[in-house]
């Protein structure tokens, strides 16, 4: 893993883990120090943390930092995602606990009504914690009962993002502003030859692809997808179904590369991205960090690829992502501390939070961050950060993924989208087999 040190005239100079950690850690370990956190501190409990994969190695030295720092005892495994709430379900109810869990939001209720992870608000703190976050973000936070389940792990949404000299080269002077220009500049490219499959949206199979991305084309076209008792009702909306005909249009003018549909998460699918060979991308905004600012490994850095405003109303999906503590952890203490260093402020710097910023893109929801010198200067070296913070404006979040279903009907709905984008059915029987399936889960 490298991190990207201070912006430099002509190129970003690397440094390794092992410096980054020894720089951000004098800034860190002086906030503790100010706070009486260390040297008087009692050593930790034994702490079991899990996450899925996303940089474990990363993930690895903010364990490192904390034990070393403020006296922990942090042991911390990593879950390949795709089998991760599975996998934690499977050994908690087998009677392993995980003292602290991430949670993706789709089952953070799931995960909180039976039992598995505990409410917050008791915790000393978090009242202060709550009102420096996004209004929008605190609220998709809560259970359906109102209690805080989780703190911020990330948040993100779904961008639109372009690969400028592609269509520059195809002589198309800007990029994309409706989806009739964005299927018109696909099929131009795809006509002169210039790219084989133009358009790359995120039909992954996992929990962060095809739904997501068909909610966020859903609100881009200023459908709702759930009524306000969180029912499905897209066979009610019409932008639903304009989104749909749109992505059979493209499938069926072989504009989007068949691979897209089997592929098992949304890195993998942005990866594709990197080799240049698209003009069209939708995907998770932290992406295209990788994409426009990582030259090691794609053929679009440095910001040869960028983002622009998402077409239609220009909502998109938003969502937090979350660290949990399990409701049956016996060192509540110990967890909340680790949890507010992971998803707060503890040391006074934004440590974790702040080093998700630089290192990954991963964003957060409090604004202060943003307001940061060096955050500032980071993300102009992959992105307009003021256009970024401007999406931000146009997140939509659901409340849908509180209900207890949602999970399961996250997962089955997929193979239904997926038939439907290939014409195996009309879009007006998918959409009433989506209706259906949501239905029988209830």
């Amino acid at each position: 893993m490298m991190a990207r040190a201070a912006r430099g005239d002509t190129s970003m100079q690397r440094i390794t883990r092992r410096s980054f950690l020894r720089t951000t850690g004098l800034v860190g370990t002086s906030a503790v120090l100010a706070d009486g956190l260390l040297g008087a501190a009692r050593a930790g409990k034994p702490i079991n943390f899990a996450g899925w994969v996303f940089k474990p190695d990363t993930v690895q030295d903010y364990v490192n930092f904390y034990n070393q720092k403020l006296s922990g005892q942090v042991k911390y495994e990593a879950i390949p995602w795709a089998q991760y709430h599975p996998t934690m379900e499977t050994r908690a109810f087998g009677g392993e606990i995980f003292d602290v869990m991430y949670c993706a939001h789709n089952f953070r209720q799931r995960w909180y009504e039976n039992g598995l992870v505990r409410p917050l608000d008791d915790l000393p703190g978090i009242d202060e914690l709550k009102k420096k976050m996004n209004p929008q973000n605190l609220e998709s936070l809560k259970a359906k009962d109102g209690k805080l389940a989780g703190v911020p792990y990330f948040t993100s949404l779904f961008i639109l993002i372009h690969n400028e000299p592609m269509l520059q080269q195809a002589g198309i002077k800007a990029p994309a502003k409706s989806w009739d220009e964005l299927v018109e500049h696909s099929l131009k490219l795809k006509k002169d030859k210039v790219s084989d499959y133009p358009f790359l949206p995120n039909w992954n199979v996992s929990p962060s692809g095809t739904m997501p991305q068909f909610m966020t084309d859903s609100f881009s076209e200023g459908a709702n997808v759930f009524d306000a008792k969180n029912r499905v009702i897209v066979d009610q909306e019409p932008g639903v179904a304009r989104a749909m005909e749109r992505w059979q249009k493209v499938w069926k003018a072989e504009l989007v590369n068949p691979e897209v549909l089997t592929k098992t998460s949304s890195t993998d699918t942005h990866r594709l991205f990197w080799t240049g060979r698209y003009a069209y991308h939708t995907n998770h905004s932290y992406y295209l960090k990788t994409i426009a600012g990582e030259p090691e490994n794609s053929k679009l850095a440095p910001k040869k690829a960028k983002m622009t405003m998402y077409p239609g109303t220009g909502q998109t999906y938003m969502w937090t992502d979350s660290y949990t503590i399990n409701a049956k952890t016996k060192i509540l203490d110990d967890a909340w501390k680790l949890v507010r260093f992971l998803g707060g402020n503890l040391t006074g710097d934004w440590y974790v939070q702040r080093q998700w910023c630089l290192i990954s893109g991963l964003d957060n929801p409090y604004p202060e961050m943003y307001e940061h010198p060096e955050i500032i200067a980071s993300y102009d070296r992959w992105v307009d950060l003021k256009l970024l913070r401007k999406q931000y404006e146009k997140g939509r979040v659901i409340a849908a993924y509180k209900e207890p279903w949602y999970s399961e009907y996250d997962v089955k709905a997929v193979p239904i989208v997926h038939n439907l984008i290939r014409g195996g059915m009309t879009v007006p029987q998918g959409l009433k087999e989506l209706v259906k399936l949501q239905k029988s889960l209830e």
